[in-house]
Parts: C-alpha cells; structure tokens; sequence
C-alpha cells in the first residue's frame, strides 16, 4: 500500500499540475509529503516501544487512508498539498515499522533475505503503479491513484488485526504518554519544516532573498541545536539518544542514507516528467518505461539480501552498488540527447541495480551496529534521514529545473503569453503554435539535463561514503546486534543465546526486566 502510493503518484502528479494551472508548484506536492513523513519518525519510533507495535502501524494506516481518500477529492492545489502532507505523516510510520518488526521477528543474520522480500514487494508496486495510474490519468481520472488506497486500507487492517501477533509493553496509558519526548518531537518536526520547505519555495515562487526564506533558514542551526540540547540535557526517554551520534556507523550509514534519497527519489519524480513532456509519451507509457529501474532494484536487492544472509557480510554490496549507481546517473544525462527505446531501458536498469542493494543492506548495517533497545529508533532514524534526502533532491532538482526553464522562457523568442503557459501547465505544451513549441520543447529538455547533472555529484557521495563503513559481521546465532565494541564480550555467551532465540519478546523502554532474563523464565516455565 505505501509503496504504490510513491509510485503511483508520480505519474499523476502532471496531470495534476496542469488541471490546477499549478505545475510550477507541483514539487510541493513532494516536499508537504516529506516534511510529514519525517516529522513524525521520531515518534513513531518511541510509541512503537510504548504503546506496541501493532497499534502503532494501524493508527499509521488510518491515517494515510484518510490523507489519500481527501488527496482524490481535492478540489484545489492548496487542498491537495494538504492532503498530501496528512498522507506522508501516516506512510511515514508505516515505512519505518515495518523494519522494526521485521527485527523484532528475525535474525539479524537473516534479515537481509526478509529486506530482499520487502524490496520485492516495492518491485511489484513499482511495476504496477505507473501502469495502474497512467492508465487512471489517461482513461479514469487521476483521483483514483489515490482512492485505491483506501481499498487497500480495508483489506490491509483486518490481515493485520488477525495475523499479526506481537506482545504489547506494560504500563499505564498516562505513564506511556508521559514517556514520549513531546519537545524533542516538536523539534525534529520543525527541523523538517525549516530545512525543507524554503528549499523548495526559493526560485520558485519566492525570490531567493525573499523574507520568508531567509527566515526560515536562519532558524535552521538554531532548531537543531535546541533539539540536540533536550535530548542531552532535558528529556528522560530522548527520541534520539546522544550516545548514537558517537557510533561511527550509526553517522556514516545515515549519511549515505541521505543522498540515496536524494538519488532514488529525484529519479523516480522526475524521470516520468521527462517521459512524458520531452519523449511525448503517455501517462500509461511513461509508466511502463520506468519497468527496467525497478526490474534492476528487484533483482539486485534480493541478491544483495541473500549474500548478506548467507555470507554475513553487507559492505561489499553497498560499496559494488553506489559505484554502479554512479554509472547509471551518468548515463542518464547521455539518455537525454538520444530517443533510443534501447538505451533508455539499459540506463534505467542499470540505476536500479547500482540502488538495489543499499535497500536491504543500510537497514541490516545501521541494525548491527547498535544494541537491540535501540533498534526502533535507529530504524526511524534511517527512514527520516532518507526522505530528508529525498525532499533536499527533489526540491533542490526543482529549483535548478524551474529557475532554467523560466530564465530561458524569459530569454527567448517565445512571447509572454505562451512562455506563461509552459512554465504553469507542462501538459499544455501542445496547445502552443509550432513556431514557437520546438523552442518551448527545447528548453524543457535542457532544463531536464540541469536536473541530470545535479545528480551526478549526489551519486558520488554515496559512493565516497561507503569507504568509511566499518565492517560488522553478522551473527547468525542471535537477534541481538552486535558492534565492534560489543562482540569480543558477547561470545561467551552465544552459546546460551542459541537454545533461547527464538523466545525472545519485545521490551518497552519502561519495563526493566532484561530479554535475557524473560528468556530464561519462559524456557523455566516450558521446561516445568
């Protein structure tokens, strides 16, 4: 449900754009959606630790129900932007539990095989999303792309209330409320906001120097700096606690965790806007020619997945996959000056199987780095730092994007009437007279190439980044991670985490009975 909704809703976003006479604004679809996706991580995290797991993903679920439902009834671009953020603040909590149940459930040996799973899942969304919404745009209408979640909604929470078996912490609803980091949530929400949004807005619709954004950009280092201080200083349970910041793998994995976003995501809105306004192709079409990118992330996720599990090892694939990332991005920008259908498929697999692999093997290597309290958080962390990415390179692509195509507009021949049109419905390109459409055309395929270019060195990141990795090697007899530090004193006791693993139970951050001692009642109470 949540990955064809990301996938689903690129290809309609055009369309879109152009009935609201509002495809200048048509990123802040994306960047509304992000800003609620990681607002809330921090306390997903800790509510999944307070109040359970499993009420935590269905009050997720309603949520991103209710913002798709609203999303297809807009009546206006502002309402839609607006749904579109109620909408990333459920996803953004379905995302992130998922891979916290996923380690409450498996192995960290065997994590990567369930992460290839997971990537196999998004392979079949990404599949049948842009065929399912280009043929909604092209035959139905476009508020269907969003509709259809809430069929999905109905059938998911049910599944869900009947399979899914997982303890629930103990503790008084008012102890649980008062063990969240209201002001640390705050925070981190409002670091979103003021680090996001005016990248979006700047060259856009405000001037660079406009007020607002100078503003909002100036409360940037001052936001972190406060939300840094409460979680040292102030708060009890912290929704992100210090000590993270110190582990060198936790810094460098969210890091890389960043530009994959900004990679992954400005290829995935921008490439069906290319398709269809340079290439001419339909929704429908547009949808199915973004087939090979997710073909190559499926294949080259689940192989990554497998190794890991079987070899106990991660780094290699990350190191193998952004390089081959890198090559894929660049071939993109040699993709915009030829029309071959050919060579349009073999850059789009390529990308995806250089950006396969960093699926299951960056939520396998931030796992492993830390203890198991902290596995909620870090996982949250890893989905917050990934849309921040993807809002920084969608927004930062549609500056570059919008700024060229206005400069040029207002450079050329193209009168002002016309130029006016192309800049605020892409859609409408075809309504502008010959004389003047090549030129309009030619503008929009070099502004696509700014967007190419600006993703190379966002690539390159990825790649540099994985030398500072360092390597922790899987254990297959326990569910508990282990770090460097942490291994040479838990291999005297992996002996005895062999016979209990598989009684391991979820512990909130109010209980104070270890795992282990749980473990060793329940194998007393089995044994009597």
């Amino acid at each position: 449900m949540a990955a064809l909704d990301s996938n689903i809703a690129s290809i309609a976003l055009p369309r879109i754009g152009t009935e609201f006479r509002g495809s200048n604004r048509i990123e802040l679809a994306f960047t509304c959606y992000v800003i609620t996706f990681n607002a809330f991580q921090g306390l997903y995290g800790k509510m999944s630790n307070v109040f359970g797991r499993k009420l935590t993903v269905l009050v997720a679920i309603a949520i991103f129900a209710t913002g798709s439902f609203l999303s297809g009834a807009s009546q206006s671009m502002n309402m839609f932007l607006i749904c579109r953020a109620v909408a990333g603040a459920g996803v953004g909590g379905i995302f992130s539990l998922t891979y916290i149940i996923i380690a409450d459930l498996v192995s960290i040996r065997d994590r990567g095989k369930f992460q290839g799973f997971i990537s196999g899942v998004f392979a079949i969304a990404a599949l049948v999303g842009p065929a399912l919404g280009g043929a909604f745009v092209d035959k139905l209408s476009w508020r269907w792309c969003f509709w259809i979640q809430v069929g999905l909604a109905v059938v998911t929470v049910p599944i869900m209330l009947i399979t899914l078996k997982l303890p629930r912490p103990r503790g008084t609803i008012w102890d649980k409320i008062k063990s969240i980091d209201w002001t640390g949530t705050l925070l981190m929400a409002l670091v979103a906001v003021f680090s996001l949004l005016p990248t979006n807005l700047g060259g856009n619709l405000y001037p660079w120097n406009s007020a607002l954004v100078i503003v909002m950009y100036s409360l940037v280092l001052p936001t972190i700096t406060a939300f840094l201080y409460v979680e040292a200083k102030c708060a009890d349970q912290p929704i992100v606690p210090p000590y993270l910041w110190r582990n060198r793998n936790v810094v460098v994995l969210l890091s890389i965790n960043v530009f994959m976003g900004m990679t992954f995501w400005s290829l995935t809105f921008y490439l069906p806007i290319y398709f269809q306004i340079i290439e001419h192709e339909t929704a429908t079409v547009a949808g199915l020619t973004m087939i090979p990118l997710e073909a190559g992330i499926f294949i080259s996720s689940n192989i990554a997945g497998a190794l890991a599990t079987k070899f106990g090892k991660f780094k290699p694939s990350l190191f193998l996959g952004t390089g081959i990332a890198v090559i894929g991005v660049g071939l993109c920008l040699v993709m915009a000056n030829t029309s071959s259908k050919v060579f349009h498929v073999v850059t789009l697999f390529i990308c995806g199987l250089g950006i396969g692999p960093l699926f299951p093997c960056l939520i396998i290597a931030i796992q492993a780095a830390v203890e198991r309290k902290d596995l909620a958080i870090v996982s949250a962390l890893l989905s917050f730092f990934r849309m921040t990415g993807s809002g920084f390179g969608v927004a930062i692509n549609g500056a570059l994007f919008q700024n060229r195509l206005s400069n040029s507009l207002k450079a050329s021949s193209v009168p002002r009437e016309w130029a006016e049109l192309a800049t605020v419905s892409a859609h409408k390109i075809i309504e502008i007279p010959a004389e003047y459409r090549g030129i309009v055309e030619k503008i929009y395929l070099d502004s696509m190439k700014t967007v190419f270019k600006a993703m190379i060195p966002m690539t390159g990141m990825m790649f540099i980044l994985t030398f500072g990795i360092q390597h922790v090697r899987l254990d297959p007899k326990t569910t508990t991670p282990t770090n460097p530090q942490q291994q040479q004193g838990k291999k005297k006791d992996r002996n005895e985490d062999s016979d209990d693993e598989n009684m391991e139970v979820v512990v909130s951050d109010i209980d104070v009975v270890s795992v282990r001692e749980q473990n060793k009642e329940a194998v007393d109470a089995r044994s009597k």
